[in-house]
């Protein structure tokens, strides 16, 4: 942190694109029922559920009540620009990669798991930036 201001000068010779307003603006719109809808569609159902114990399946099976209750959390979460605590759990275990021994630490590779409400908002605001992505970053 002693570095800041040498990093800011640093910076300050480049000339990094920026985002139009109206892009940002649009980044910023209500989540709606259609986005949350496309992303319960995708989730996959035969994963291993996050802290909360709810799988995609249930999410899938239970989507039409689901959505006005994850309509109410994604509009609060704008509104107060914060995240429930939840958000920021997961559950992270090891899986043992295939043949290879189980007795030596480096022959796991750590998943993380998380709340399917963290991952059905991470989807929505990745593809809302995936449709502005080319005009902001250089294809290489």
């Amino acid at each position: 942190m002693d570095n800041l201001d040498k990093m800011d000068i640093f910076l300050e010779k480049y000339k990094f694109p920026k985002t139009q307003s109206g892009i940002i603006k649009n980044l910023y719109i209500p989540i709606t029922n259609e986005e949350i809808d496309a992303v319960i569609k995708n989730i996959p159902a035969n994963k291993s559920p996050g802290p909360d114990g709810f799988t995609g399946e249930f999410y899938q099976a239970f989507k039409g009540k689901l959505k006005a209750v994850l309509l109410r959390l994604f509009k609060k979460i704008q509104e107060e620009s914060t995240l429930p605590s939840s958000f920021y759990e997961a559950n992270i275990t090891l899986i043992p990669k295939a043949d290879k021994y189980t007795t030596k630490k480096e022959n796991y590779r750590p998943i993380s798991l998380m709340n399917i409400d963290a991952k059905i908002l991470s989807k929505i605001l990745a593809n809302r930036i995936q449709h502005y992505i080319r005009k902001i970053m250089h294809h290489d």
